[in-house]
């Protein structure tokens, strides 16, 4: 949300992973198709940053429940 200035809605970073079937945060996946000015050095570090700022592969915090129809 951070990145697309966005405070409601999906963040423009949010990428669709057909071939894994999932979204994917595309500052973490592929920071320079988000930011295209970014450096590539600077992309690398952002995508560690980013990894961490969203507490990447920690779980999911969504507080949706499933239900099985």
């Amino acid at each position: 949300m951070l990145v697309s200035g966005k405070r409601q809605g999906a963040c423009l970073a949010l990428q669709w992973q057909a071939d894994a079937g999932l979204y994917r945060c595309g500052m973490v996946a592929a920071p320079r198709q988000v930011l295209h000015w970014l450096p590539e050095p600077a992309a690398k570090l952002l995508s560690r940053l980013a990894r961490r700022w969203i507490s990447a592969a920690s779980g999911c915090d969504a507080d949706l429940a499933v239900s099985a129809t």
